[in-house]
């Protein structure tokens, strides 16, 4: 008693086999010569159904549209967005202008050591994530402003 596993392998091979003998076409060009002896399709775009026939077809489904199919289908138009309009910019003072320049001095000055620290190794990759303090101390002292929280105090002046 054979398997159905191979049952099929045997139909396969006979095929493969029918395929290399020339007796049968290759499963591709076998649809491509069934594709052209078949009748074209014809053409049923023109054709108009009744509302009668709809209505005995669809029943209570059905609801007749006295607007013809090119008005219930209305083309989309594309409308262009209107220009954003941009404030016009406020003019700055010498003073404003002093700070951003010296805001701006510092922040180079951060960017140069940040660099410094990334170049000499100072900076490193923490795998094991941010904990808690492993020795069970915790200090009361304040915390030295970095770098992050010196450029959003710079901005807030800035913006104030």
């Amino acid at each position: 008693m054979n398997s159905i596993g191979d049952f099929a392998e045997s139909l396969i091979l006979g095929q493969v086999e029918d395929i290399k003998e020339g007796k049968s076409l290759p499963p591709k060009l076998e649809e491509a010569k069934a594709a052209s002896n078949a009748a074209p399709a014809k053409d049923i775009s023109q054709i108009e159904v009744p509302d009668d026939m709809m209505r005995q077809i669809l029943g209570e489904g059905f609801h007749p549209q006295d607007t013809p199919p090119a008005e219930r289908f209305p083309e989309l138009v594309w409308e262009e967005p209107e220009p954003e309009i941009k404030p016009e910019p406020s003019v700055i003072t010498e003073e404003t202008a002093q700070e951003l320049v010296s805001l701006l001095e510092e922040v180079r000055n951060m960017v140069s050591e940040l660099k410094e620290m990334t170049s000499a190794g100072a900076i490193g990759v923490n795998l094991a994530g941010p904990v808690s303090d492993p020795m069970g101390k915790s200090s009361r002292r304040r915390r030295k402003p970095n770098k992050s929280d010196v450029l959003k105090e710079s901005i807030r002046r800035i913006l104030k």
